[in-house]
């Protein structure tokens, strides 16, 4: 899998399990626009998405895709895998005997999504689909990635997605999400929390306390990285469900 330099990424670091408390230190943004503006929304930005922010996501959902460790015979489920890029890795990596599925809410997505695996002459396996009410039978997968998705459900349905992607991943299953945070915030993230106030169906993307709300929701946590993105605080985590 590609590596995790960039100028514009600190070095990733890791924490142990105790080194933060595990509820969350304060209030996240509310994400307040309905999911089929958010379906349109990305399904407008699917023939240019990886231009605009595939620069700022890239070496993060690489620090992810390096925590997970997908491995050749693995069954893996890309939540919410927008064009394709992380699918693309995971599928690599489980080959020759694993399976790579991806799913993502918009339509133009999911299509950008096989055009890029079907170049890479890989077979995609695309589902269009919500990250909230997955179609799939319990403990299939060995492992679900998701990056830079959680923080797009308002609040509170972020507990019940968590319940959902436990429910499709095996009893040893495990869970590396990427995602904006809000710890260490700063004026950065003032300002693009209140950018995500006045545009929320455009800047839906919010910061939120990754690392605490998977602990408070009993996933065991195994890495916890902190990076910064262009000044904004990420967190990868690396844990296996409740």
């Amino acid at each position: 899998m590609s590596g995790t330099n960039s100028d514009n990424y600190d070095t990733a670091h890791r924490l142990t399990s105790n080194d933060l408390p595990s509820t969350p230190p304060g209030p996240i943004a509310r994400v307040p626009r309905p999911k089929t503006d958010a379906r349109d929304w990305y399904d407008a930005l699917s023939d240019w998405y990886d231009i605009v922010a595939d620069p700022f996501e890239a070496p993060a959902r690489s620090v992810g895709l390096d925590v997970l460790e997908a491995t050749p015979g693995e069954r893996v489920l890309d939540v919410g895998c927008g064009t394709g890029s992380a699918l693309l890795e995971l599928s690599r990596a489980v080959t020759p005997d694993g399976l790579a599925i991806g799913l993502d809410l918009a339509p133009g997505m999911c299509q950008t999504a096989r055009d890029r695996l079907t170049a890479a002459d890989l077979e995609p396996d695309i589902v269009q689909g919500d990250g909230a009410t997955l179609p799939f039978a319990d403990g299939v997968f060995d492992a679900l990635f998701a990056s830079f998705v959680l923080e797009l459900f308002d609040t509170p349905a972020v507990r019940p997605v968590l319940s959902e992607w436990s429910r499709v991943l095996a009893s040893d299953g495990r869970l590396c999400i990427v995602s904006l945070s809000r710890r260490r915030a700063g004026p950065v993230t003032w300002l693009y929390e209140a950018v995500h106030e006045r545009l929320p169906t455009h800047v839906d993307c919010r910061p939120i306390y990754l690392r605490e709300t998977l602990l408070e929701a009993g996933f065991v946590v195994h890495d916890h990285r902190e990076i910064s993105a262009w000044g904004l605080p990420v967190e990868v985590v690396h844990c296996e469900i409740p």
